[in-house]
């Protein structure tokens, strides 16, 4: 008996990843403002701050549930790495399967911005 061959990386497990990097990228930032925001002198900056902690709550639990849909289908990375003109590049494993995905900085800008607006509950087309 012949043994059967995984299935090839398919569109859906592309866009895990790239949900896994927005999501990791999204993290990073918010951290970056949380830490910002506490060594300014604003008036409500415990506001702002407490605001961006319940982003980053609800980006975490969207961030677990992706590492867990990517762990079901066999999907590992590799390494991630960051360059100021091409965007990302990401080296996964899929099935067996090396794979490489580069996304470019103002896609990811705009799913950032996105997912902020989603996470805020507002519409940044009424500004």
């Amino acid at each position: 008996m012949k043994p059967s061959t995984p299935p090839l990386p398919s569109e859906e497990d592309e866009a895990l990843i790239r949900d896994y990097l927005l999501y990791n990228l999204l993290q990073s930032l918010l951290k970056r403002d949380i830490q910002i925001l506490k060594t300014l002198s604003l008036k409500m900056a415990d506001l702002y701050i407490l605001n961006l902690q319940y982003m980053q709550k609800g980006n975490s639990d969207h961030a677990w549930s992706v590492q867990q849909q990517m762990r079901q289908r066999g999907i590992r990375i590799q390494n991630q790495s960051l360059t100021a003109e091409d965007g990302v590049q990401v080296l996964y494993l899929c099935r067996g399967y090396e794979r490489r995905l580069l996304s470019d900085w103002a896609s990811l800008k705009e799913a950032i911005k996105e997912q902020l607006v989603s996470y805020l509950g507002t519409d940044l087309a009424a500004y």
